[in-house]
C-alpha cells in the first residue's frame, strides 16, 4: 500500500512539474482575412475604357500562449500568396508573394498578442460598355489572397509553424 501511495505522489509531482515549467510549443496561431484603409483608390480610364479599383487586403494574426511560461524573443516570418490577373491576358493568375516579419519581445503566460501582416493591392478590373478582346481573354479580372504561411522562431530555431488554408503547405515551397 505504501509503494502505491508513493508512485502516486511521485506522478503527481511529475505532472505538476510538467506543467509549472510550461512546454515550449504551447502556442496557438491564428489568422484573419483584412480589409485595410482604402489608400489604393479606384480609377477609371475614361480615354482607355478600362475600369480598375484597387484594394489593399491583407491578414490580422493572433499569437496565444497557452503555457505558463512567458517566452521572449520571438521572431514572426510569414509569407502572403496571392493569385494577380492582367486584363487582356489569357491563361491562369499569377502565383504571387509577400513577405514580412514581426516580433515578439515577450508573450505572457496564458497572453496573447495580435499584430497586421504588410498589406498587399488586390486589383479589379473590366472593360467598359460590354466590349471583349478579340483574342478570347476574360474581359473582367480581379486579384485575390491565396493563403498565409507563418513561421515562428526561438533563438534561431522554428518554433511553431501555421498554415491558412491548412493544405497550403503542400501546395507551396517556404521562401527564406
Amino acid at each position: 500500500m505504501k509503494t502505491r501511495c508513493g508512485l502516486v505522489v511521485i506522478s503527481a509531482l511529475f505532472v505538476f512539474m510538467h506543467f509549472a515549467r510550461g512546454a515550449d510549443s504551447d502556442v496557438t496561431i491564428t489568422c484573419d482575412k483584412k480589409k485595410f484603409e482604402d489608400t489604393a483608390g479606384a480609377a477609371s480610364g475614361e480615354n482607355t475604357g478600362v475600369n480598375k479599383k484597387s484594394e489593399n487586403w491583407g491578414y490580422t494574426v493572433s499569437v496565444e500562449n497557452e503555457g505558463f511560461k512567458a517566452l521572449t524573443g520571438l521572431e514572426v516570418k510569414y509569407i502572403i500568396f496571392y493569385k494577380h490577373s492582367e486584363l487582356g491576358i489569357k491563361g491562369p493568375p499569377q502565383k504571387k508573394t509577400k513577405t514580412g516579419s514581426y516580433t515578439i519581445d515577450t508573450l505572457a503566460a496564458i497572453g496573447k498578442t495580435t499584430f497586421d501582416t504588410d498589406p498587399v493591392t488586390l486589383t479589379k478590373a473590366s472593360l467598359g460598355g460590354g466590349a471583349i478582346f478579340g483574342n478570347g481573354a476574360r474581359s473582367r479580372v480581379a486579384d485575390t489572397l491565396s493563403g498565409l504561411w507563418i513561421r515562428i522562431y526561438k533563438d534561431g530555431n522554428l518554433f511553431a509553424e501555421y498554415a491558412y488554408p491548412a493544405g497550403l503547405t503542400s501546395t507551396e515551397t517556404w521562401q527564406e
